[in-house]
């Protein structure tokens, strides 16, 4: 049921957060960084998730203030499944399947996280053209992952949920509106070892005070350059929660974009164990016969 640390996931750009912790953070006024970060990490963001989203990624320009696509947007579509485990809910099982391009269908993502600092990560990757599993790893210990979610400028690292330990947080400033919504800015520094296996020197993030999402992060490369701004928007409540619908990152360097809008999406039903395995990936009678099931829970 905990939700991720901040924008540096996927998933955390899209999970939610329970009223009751909102009202309670609100009235603080003398939270440290590091504890607005832990509470933002702690907030409940449902024990099981489904969700059917569709990817769009393209080069953009300025029009304006705004962002554009300068070229025809490559749009996917996918399924996911999430599912707490652990005494504390904190390790994490989930997977997404894509289903649109025909071309691509089939195509699939598994991933562990777990609370062990110790440990990171687990990735795979379900290439259906080729029927091959791949394990997704980085070249040794002391070296990002390389490469993309679905194509996307969602990075491998990403999707990965941070541990609370693996960084130092400082409180820049309370900003009183952001996106129509107070929040604290929190600057967030990886410890030496977590900097020598990440693509990332620091980033900052824009946190709802009521909420506890994180509605915008910026994350700096190794360079110390400016390397992406994630956004969410359109937060909306379901089933007593609070979810960010879209999730935008766009890539500062090589000037594209990717845009996940969920179209539906369930929070605590029912997700059989033996789905959140590579069984999932490689056996698409298996994987259909369960995905009838959860389909039928979307709104």
């Amino acid at each position: 049921m905990k939700g991720r640390l901040f924008i540096l996931t996927i998933m955390a750009a899209i999970t939610v957060a329970t009223a009751g912790t909102d009202k309670a953070m609100a009235n603080s006024t003398d939270l440290d960084a590091r504890t607005i970060m832990q509470r933002a990490f702690d907030r409940d963001d449902g024990r099981t998730q489904v969700s059917a989203q569709k990817l769009s990624t393209c080069r953009y320009a300025m029009k304006g203030k705004n962002l554009v696509c300068a070229e025809k947007p490559r749009v996917k579509k996918f399924e996911s499944i999430k599912k707490d485990y652990g005494p504390n809910e904190k390790d994490t099982r989930s997977v997404s399947i894509l289903v649109e391009p025909p071309a691509e269908r089939g195509i699939g993502f598994l991933q562990y996280d777990y609370e062990d600092e110790n440990k990171d990560a687990d990735q795979w990757m379900y290439l259906s053209a080729f029927g091959k599993v791949k394990r997704i790893v980085s070249g040794n210990e002391n070296e990002p992952k390389e490469g993309s979610f679905f194509g996307s400028e969602f990075g491998y690292e990403d999707m990965e949920r941070p541990h609370l330990d693996d960084y130092t947080y400082q409180l820049l400033k309370e900003e009183e509106v952001y996106q129509g919504r107070p929040c604290w800015v929190v600057e967030s520094l990886p410890t030496p070892k977590q900097a020598r296996k990440s693509n990332y020197s620091r980033s900052i993030s824009w946190i709802d005070k009521e909420r506890l999402l994180t509605l915008k992060s910026i994350v700096y490369n190794r360079q110390g350059k400016r390397a992406k701004r994630i956004t969410m928007r359109k937060v909306k409540q379901i089933d007593g929660v609070w979810v960010a619908m879209q999730v935008n990152v766009n890539n500062l360097i090589s000037k594209r974009m990717s845009t996940i809008k969920f179209s539906h999406i369930a929070i605590n039903v029912d997700v059989d164990d033996s789905f959140l395995t590579l069984r999932t990936l490689t056996d698409g009678a298996f994987r259909e016969r369960h995905m009838k099931t959860y389909r039928n829970t979307l709104q």
